[in-house]
């Protein structure tokens, strides 16, 4: 059998005033960037594309907006840093239904081109393209041309969830 001491706390006041006042602006420094930041959802265009988009109108058949559906697309990160593919998660709300789909998305900067598709073909190891749309700014938001179709997005608002 051992003989069990037990050791004083540590006590070094100068480690524990410096440590609450690192503790204390890191909190405000914390509370102020939340006030700025919230998830997923810019607060006004930026000119990016990047985020949570709400198709506000479409004559697309990929994307058809009939009444009481409302179509969302998460583009994420989107383009940043050289980034030009990622994950689009398409949403489609149909009151009190939602269906969720994954994409995938790349972006063609020299043509403006921008494709989204299926991850994967059954059996394949290839993505599979739904779509090949000119992409475009508009005002308030981002225009998906291709042909003779239009799809008007706009970034999605708090409200709209």
């Amino acid at each position: 059998m051992g003989v069990r001491t037990r050791l004083p706390p540590f006590r070094n006041q100068k480690f524990s005033r410096a440590g609450r006042w690192a503790a204390w602006i890191s909190s405000v420094v914390i509370c102020l960037t939340l006030q700025w930041v919230r998830a997923d959802i810019p607060d006004k265009p930026s000119g990016e594309f990047r985020g949570i988009y709400k198709i506000a109108s479409s004559n697309d058949p990929n994307f058809p907006c009939k009444s009481k559906e409302e179509w969302f697309l998460d583009f994420g990160d989107g383009i940043s840093h050289g980034k030009f593919s990622g994950n689009v998660s398409v949403s489609l709300r149909q009151n009190p239904r939602v269906k969720v789909s994954l994409m995938v998305w790349q972006y063609f900067p020299k043509a403006g081109n921008i494709r989204l598709g299926n991850q994967t073909h059954e059996g394949s190891k290839s993505a599979v393209i739904a779509g090949d749309w000119q992409l475009r700014q508009a005002p308030g938001g981002i225009l998906f041309e291709r042909g003779s179709y239009r799809t008007v997005l706009r970034r999605a608002a708090a409200d709209d969830y």
